[in-house]
């Protein structure tokens, strides 16, 4: 929506109601106010002409608990679809793959969807944005099939299934028959130059119980060629974090050597895609590194009709991020 002077913000209805051309409202303008790169629009906190009160939810589980926007909503596990009580269930038929990033989450199932001819499911983490709703890329891989479907676990909500955990929203994909899935945060994700500090440090908890619980686990490695910050240029330094933590049995899918597969004429030449593609380095962190011929990202990308930026930036131009992709959403695929 359009403000009084002519900025732009968004309303999570849920949260603050309708809201009406003429009605006062309280905006939050912080991000923008920062110049952060998730902040191109102002957030609504409420309408002062139509206070909203909130409403009961389907459900007794609350999201953004304790907050004065704390939303009810009815998760697997209330509904009772999570599996029996004093029981684990059995992931062992299921493969996941962590992502960074939430362009690079949907990139890969993308390429997926394009290799199997159905998409991965989905189980977005509270890592990033809280609202499902917020990625209209998330919206349009639903509608296209890109995923099969998503789960808003933790503090994240609005996907059409909601879970108090990660590991819940697997375990009621498989029991659906989806059983690749990829885990990874909403958009927004807050990243630092410690070696800890970054959002999606907790998908190397997830990998740990999915671990445990008979799941195969990958990490989809974030690699750039086009990032203009040093740490990230190559293998990101989030990267190596999670490969240094996550189970010994925790796949790194690693795209093979570029005289190992063919490249298409349309691609950059094989010098620049496998400068950063080297796997030493999580051999040397005592990672599980799997060598894999990836799949083509950027094909993918064009034949599911989406379209995928990261930091402003087409994704498809990144030769180093399409590798690691390419083989991460090879390896789910394949079970390579």
């Amino acid at each position: 929506m359009t403000l009084a002077d002519n900025s732009e913000a968004y309303a999570l209805t849920d949260l603050c109601g309708i809201v009406s051309a003429g009605d006062e409202l309280l905006v939050n303008t912080t991000a923008v106010d920062l110049g952060l790169g998730t902040g191109g629009a102002h957030v609504v906190h409420a309408n002062l002409t139509s206070p909203w009160l909130g409403a009961a939810g389907p459900g007794r589980i609350m999201k953004a608990r304790y907050l004065s926007v704390q939303l009810g909503v009815e998760t697997i596990e209330e509904s009772g679809s999570a599996g029996t009580v004093g029981q684990l269930p059995s992931l062992g038929s299921v493969r996941v793959v962590l992502c960074v990033l939430h362009s690079h989450a949907v990139a890969l199932a993308a390429a997926v969807a394009d290799a199997l001819g159905t998409g991965p499911g989905y189980v977005m983490t509270d890592g990033g944005a809280l609202p499902f709703v917020l990625s209209d890329l998330a919206a349009a891989a639903l509608d296209s099939g890109v995923i099969a479907t998503a789960v808003s676990a933790g503090h994240a909500f609005g996907a059409p299934i909601e879970s108090v955990t990660v590991a819940s929203g697997v375990a009621v994909l498989a029991q659906r028959g989806i059983d690749r899935i990829v885990v990874a945060p909403g958009p927004g994700h807050l990243g630092s130059d410690s070696p800890l500090g970054f959002a999606a440090l907790d998908l190397a908890g997830h990998a740990a119980v999915l671990d445990r619980l008979g799941a195969a686990t990958a990490v989809a490695v974030r690699a750039s060629s086009v990032d203009g910050r040093p740490r990230h240029r190559g293998v990101s330094h989030h990267a190596r974090t999670l490969a240094a933590l996550c189970p010994s049995r925790t796949a790194v899918p690693t795209p093979a050597p570029a005289q190992d597969r063919p490249i298409s004429p349309d691609r950059v030449d094989s010098d620049e895609l496998m400068s950063g593609t080297d796997a030493a380095w999580a051999r040397s962190l005592g990672s599980r590194a799997v060598a894999v011929e990836p799949l083509s990202v950027p094909d993918a990308i064009r034949r599911s009709g989406l379209t995928i930026t990261t930091m402003g930036q087409p994704l498809a131009a990144d030769a180093h991020a399409c590798a690691w992709l390419g083989a991460a959403a090879s390896w789910l695929a394949d079970g390579a």
